[in-house]
């Protein structure tokens, strides 16, 4: 077998051929002609050609981040994987050292950001799909819940509510817990519960413990196994939300629950499900610090070796999964001493060992290990729309059930008489409000006397309280009322505004109906008259749909009810700020967290003219559409505004700085994107726009100051040693131009950071140049002075080598032969680069030895010409198409042999143009910065909702 066959074999089980052809097929479109026949192994051509030209074996792989990380194997002109596989795996090296985004995610799945991932094999759909027929549903379901959280007891009830069929609930808790009162709570709360059985423990074993402890015999007694926990990841702000995903992955509806349930049943096949991948794991699956436990284990087992690469597993701890699968793990005995004691650990113990486990014993056992996802993204899984059709006997009288206060402001002199016959009307209801609050803040001094005269005994009995508030906004005097304001529930009267009778009573058995209703409307027409009004008139209330509501204000203020707790919960108050756009602004916030429900009736009309809802003035639509700018994004209704900022310090002298162009290529493919951008010299940094939903700042010689209002990314570009970590923290984000540099970021900010090198523009550098009138060098140097001696100019100079120098301040610095011009325009450059014969440059040293690569590497590279350098940390993504020198004897050394041997420089010039073209475009870049933005833009929209 020859090396080429031997290689090829060991790689051969972590071949992703489907993905390897998907890089080639991006190459083609690119401009790089890589060959690979249908027929060809994509193994043999990954070790012969694939890994030279930075291309990965798999997902999983990252070629070049290896590379840097592992020079020395780059040194040795080693296949890295191969390295990996071999040797990597033994010392515990990262295959992606620097995470890089390749995960595949399931093509149904539409997500804003970022999105779940790993091999999904079912998507579950999260709406109703009817129940399932009873011989399907499994007999015996034990679910394991571990309540380490006990205020976490109704979320976790109302998951388990959707079940279909009936279940033993065993429930693990902290020592010391209250059970009798959990028990009867969770009795109360779960009616398909046959039998709930609570036990505590020490706090070992975060949630796996429990179960393998405690509860072993019933579990060997059922033939489902249904797992989850309390999980808040206290571990990390970056996992906020991750219970709510894995909830919503496995249960997050009836739907779902019955379709999660019916998979075990349509596949014998099938041993386990699992929630896929929380998009914030940057490296599942993998063994972490676990892997000597896992061995330990799975020899006490009695199982086959491990895999040497971990296999997939429920990451997160909820799973399901048929119980015969667990009893090599509940034949092990374990008691809770056998478990670490709990110190915040976050990998490395014998409960994380176990969980890694769980995704090999589907496989011992040769059955499936299936990862499922749900067609709705669950952070939308409360925004669905919920009809409620009730009778008006269904609710309860005031003092029995649920009080309504009613909120009427006047705030137009001149509608006392409406005033009064809406009051009427209010009074007449078959279930009367437990108060009115009439606010009077239009002056007009006889409404409020007219009031007192013609309801003073509902005054006398507290049903109608008067506030006046003279000169106030209807914003400032709804508020005022919600101050006030006593009952359970709280809807608005309009003057000019007709009630059915029934209304209220209405209203307070839609909330009786659904206790998690916090919210609700109903149908309003425009009419004089309700009788006969819905056949005649336009419905004002369509069937709720956030991304409708965000658009238009579609639900009238009027026709809308929430409980009083609301405003208290989430601040909630009408903005005065934001005029006749305040109810809209309202109304949206009190419906962010929870779609309200939709009474299945028209209550009441509106005696307006036209029959449409008049139209929001464009400055209220405008204050109201910043305010929710976040969601707006969220649901595509909007194009992100990009503020890029460059510290060139003043306009007249800006075009020497190499940061604006490369920032303008930038823009440029973020507009391509849909993106709105805008590039901000240093004068321009704070100038105030309101529209910028980010900033992307590039980080060199200049700090810039973040804004919490934006999103704020930092490019670091140069400069190590005047960006400290501290700095970085005050951003969303920091992309770091320097393997080396990113390895020191990462360590400490995690998440917070990734790589990404500098780039060139295709559009700009291109070998198809007009070369008309350029001048043609041997050696050429494009920079700037910075007022200091340059490395490779100088190398040249003491070799005698004919270097022609462009730029700014070399006067006095360096011989004025050697400078041929102090400017040459951006849009001139790659016509420069192509003529000459070899193209030099140079690094600071600090950012040399940081692996700060000079973009003007890849301009050139794109130009077609070949590059000598001085050496740079991380000059191995290049895999040996830039000449790097040490000294200059070895400049003169590689001048020479490049000038005189033509086709050695066009193949190095050529090699290194195929690298940039396929790692280091602006637009891989633009792509980078829009989905980083993209997900910070949602966890944001999530926090403030």
């Amino acid at each position: 077998m020859s090396d080429t066959e031997r290689a090829v074999a060991r790689m051969a089980p972590y071949i992703d051929a489907a993905f390897y052809r998907t890089q080639i097929e991006e190459a083609r479109t690119r401009g790089v002609d890589v060959a690979l026949g249908a027929e060809e192994d994509p193994g043999v051509h990954f070790q012969t050609t694939g890994w030279r030209l930075g291309l990965a074996p798999n997902r999983w792989f990252d070629t070049l981040g290896y590379l840097a990380a592992t020079p020395e194997v780059a040194a040795m002109g080693i296949n890295p994987f191969l390295h990996y596989l071999e040797a990597g795996l033994e010392e515990e090296r990262r295959p992606m050292p620097f995470f890089s985004d390749r995960t595949w995610t399931h093509p149904d799945l539409r997500r804003y950001g970022r999105c779940e991932y790993g091999p999904v094999r079912h998507v579950l759909t999260f709406e109703d799909q009817g129940p399932p027929p009873a011989e399907r549903l499994p007999e015996r379901l034990a679910v394991h819940l571990h309540l380490f959280y006990p205020d976490m007891l109704e979320q976790m009830a109302a998951l388990l509510a959707r079940l279909p069929c009936g279940f033993d609930l065993l429930v693990s808790v902290p020592e010391g817990a209250d059970l009798p009162g959990l028990e009867q709570r969770l009795r109360a709360a779960l009616p398909r519960a046959r039998q709930v059985i609570l036990r505590d423990g020490p706090n070992r074993g975060r949630d796996v413990a429990p179960w393998l402890v405690q509860f072993r015999e019933e579990i060997r007694h059922s033939d489902l196994f249904l797992h989850l926990h309390t999980k808040k990841s206290p571990h990390g702000s970056y996992h906020a939300g991750w219970g709510d995903f894995l909830g919503h992955s496995l249960l997050g509806s009836p739907a779902v629950a019955a379709q999660m349930l019916d998979l075990f049943a349509a596949d014998p096949a099938l041993g386990l499900v699992a929630p896929a991948y929380w998009p914030m794991l940057r490296r599942a699956p993998n063994y972490g610090d676990s892997r000597d436990l896992c061995t330990h284990l799975a020899t006490r087992m009695g199982l086959a070796p491990l895999p040497e690469r971990c296999p997939d597993f429920p990451a997160g701890s909820f799973f399901c999964c048929r119980s015969s699968l667990l009893v090599p793990l509940l034949d092990l005995d374990l008691s809770f001493a056998d478990f670490p004691a709990e110190a915040g650990q976050i990998c490395g113990t014998l409960a994380h060992a176990v969980e890694r486990l769980m995704g090999i014993l589907p496989l011992q056992a040769g059955l499936r290990f299936d990862m499922v996802a749900v067609d709705l993204p669950f952070e939308q899984a409360g925004q669905q729309p919920r009809r409620l059709t009730v009778a008006p006997e269904q609710g309860q009288e005031p003092g029995k059930g649920a009080g309504i206060s009613v909120v009427c402001t006047v705030t137009d002199p001149g509608t006392g008489p409406q005033v009064m016959d809406a009051l009427e009307a209010v009074f007449a209801q078959s279930a009367p409000p437990q108060e009115v609050l009439l606010v009077e803040a239009s002056g007009d001094d006889g409404v409020l006397a007219a009031a007192r005269k013609r309801f003073r005994d509902r005054m006398a009995r507290g049903q109608l309280r008067l506030l006046a508030l003279e000169g106030r906004s209807a914003a400032a005097a709804r508020n005022a009322a919600l101050e006030e304001a006593q009952g359970e529930i709280i809807t608005y009267l309009e003057p000019g505004t007709l009630w059915r009778q029934d209304h209220l009573a209405r209203i307070i058995a839609g909330f009786a109906a659904d206790p998690e209703t916090q919210s609700l409307y109903c149908g309003l027409v425009r009419s004089d008259r309700l009788k006969g009004a819905a056949e005649r008139s336009q419905l004002v209330a369509p069937p709720y749909r956030r991304a409708d509501l965000l658009a238009a204000p579609l639900i009238d203020l009027g026709a809308f009810a929430h409980r009083r707790d609301l405003p208290g919960v989430l601040g909630l108050r009408f903005d005065a700020g934001l005029g006749e756009g305040a109810p809209w602004d309202f109304i949206l916030r009190a419906c962010a967290r929870r779609a309200p429900g939709q009474l299945d009736h028209v209550g009441l009309a509106r005696r307006a003219a036209p029959v449409q809802t008049p139209a929001l003035p464009a400055e209220a639509r405008k204050r109201v559409q910043l305010r929710h700018r976040n969601e707006r994004l969220y649901w595509r209704q909007d194009r992100p505004q990009i503020a890029l900022k460059v510290p060139a310090p003043k306009p007249e002298f800006k075009h020497r700085w190499g940061d604006l162009h490369l920032a303008n290529s930038l823009a440029r493919a973020l507009e391509r994107l849909g993106c709105r951008t805008r590039v901000d010299i240093l004068p321009d940094w704070y100038a105030h726009h309101p529209d910028d939903d980010a900033t992307l700042v590039f980080r060199g010689v200049t700090p810039f100051e973040p804004r919490p209002e934006q999103i704020n990314m930092m490019w670091h570009i140069s400069h190590p040693a005047r960006v400290s970590l501290e700095e970085m923290r005050g951003y969303d984000h920091v992309f770091v131009s320097a393997y080396p540099r990113a390895a020191e970021v990462i360590a400490p900010l995690g998440m917070q950071a990734s790589v990404m090198l500098q780039c060139a523009d295709p559009e700009v550098f291109h070998p198809q140049v007009d070369l008309t009138d350029v001048p043609r060098h041997d050696l050429l140097f494009i920079g700037n002075s910075r007022k200091t001696t340059r490395w490779m100019p100088q190398a040249c100079i003491d070799r005698d080598l004919p270097v022609a120098v462009y730029g700014a301040e070399w006067e006095g610095r360096i011989p004025p032969q050697y400078l041929k011009g102090t400017h040459v325009p951006n849009a001139c450059l790659a016509a420069y680069y192509r003529a000459a014969r070899i193209v030099l440059n140079d690094h600071w040293p600090d950012m040399a030895a940081q692996g700060f690569v000079s973009n003007r590497i890849m301009d050139a590279g794109l130009s077609g010409a070949l590059v000598i350098s001085d050496h740079f940390a991380g000059e191995e993504l290049f895999m040996g198409h830039v000449v790097t020198c040490a000294s200059p004897a070895e400049v003169e050394e590689a001048a020479c042999h490049y000038l005189a041997d033509e086709q050695a420089r066009r193949d190095m010039a050529e090699g290194l143009r195929r690298m940039v073209l396929l790692h280091h475009t602006v637009e891989q870049r633009a792509l980078q910065v829009l989905q980083t933005l993209e997900g910070l833009m949602r966890d944001r929209m999530l926090r403030l909702r």
